[in-house]
């Protein structure tokens, strides 16, 4: 953390199949702010997201960073014997996850903000609970390889047939292989499903995703950014259209914004102010409508 920012605390939690993992919560100063819940990229540590959680405090916010299952402080890693999957993650882990929330800071629902995988979890965990109030998906979408443009259409395309290959040789993606981290074979089979046909499914899940999106009345806001090469405009507006009940807003910021002179899928997570000056306008304008409605 910053030597200004606010402190941490931690909060242990434990599963039902015995794993366990540590959430880290940096508090507003507002004790009746709303609960934000960071979720982090595939092969991503939430430690990585500190700054973006101190900026979130500062502009009012209650900060909860969470790893996904195998990643961080999660008790799981993935190998050959160990594997895991969506299921695990969605049915197992976030309900436990957000109701501690719910309850730590006495709420009946939480904002949840993803980037990349963790924008796609937060949209399919939100089609399913009635704990998530908004969602923020950063720099999210399909990984499906179609809306790919030009060439690097077939280019993800022969890149999925190597994840694939090498999952299926190791028992799990191994941490050398230049995508992602060390990846339980469970994540690169729900995973490579959508990369490869544009639906989820999930193994071992109970729901229908696709329908369970689709129906979904849970407002997003969708956080892109211009020439990401890792979410061209086609992937992620696949993923917005799957969202046909909901409430859905777009903003672009452009590399300027951030300091940068080109877009980098992770590097505004070091300079996060203005995607949080867009969550917070959007979250305003909601509460807003909202309160007319009432």
């Amino acid at each position: 953390m910053n030597d200004d920012a606010a402190p941490a605390d931690q909060l242990a939690l434990s599963f039902a199949d015995g794993s366990a993992t540590e959430l880290t919560i940096v508090r507003a100063d507002d004790p009746s702010a709303p609960v934000v819940l960071c979720l982090p990229a595939m092969g991503v540590r939430s430690s990585y997201y500190e700054v973006l959680a101190d900026v979130l405090a500062e502009s009012g916010f209650h900060a909860v960073l969470a790893d996904l299952r195998g990643g961080g402080e999660s008790s799981v890693r993935a190998s050959r014997r160990v594997s895991f999957g969506y299921a695990e993650i969605l049915e197992l882990e976030l309900p436990h996850i957000v109701d501690s929330i719910c309850a730590m800071f006495d709420r009946e629902k939480v904002i949840v903000l993803g980037h990349s995988l963790g924008g796609q979890m937060g949209l399919l965990f939100a089609a399913t609970s009635d704990r998530v109030s908004h969602t923020i998906a950063v720099a999210s979408g399909s990984a499906w390889y179609r809306p790919m443009p030009g060439a690097r259409s077939i280019s993800r395309f022969l890149g999925l047939q190597l994840i694939f290959a090498t999952t299926a040789l190791w028992g799990h993606l191994p941490k050398w292989f230049p995508f992602a981290g060390t990846e339980a074979r469970g994540i690169v089979i729900d995973w490579g499903y959508e990369a490869m046909t544009g639906r989820y499914r999930v193994a071992r899940g109970s729901t229908d995703y696709e329908a369970a999106l689709a129906q979904s009345t849970t407002p997003a806001l969708f956080v892109t950014f211009p020439r990401d090469s890792y979410v061209p405009e086609g992937c992620a507006q696949h993923l917005i259209a799957k969202l046909g009940s909901a409430a859905v807003e777009r903003v672009e910021i452009p590399p300027e914004r951030f300091g940068f002179k080109e877009t980098h899928h992770f590097r505004w997570v070091v300079r996060p102010q203005a995607v949080v000056d867009s969550l917070t306008q959007w979250l305003a304008k909601e509460y807003q409508e909202g309160s007319r409605e009432a």
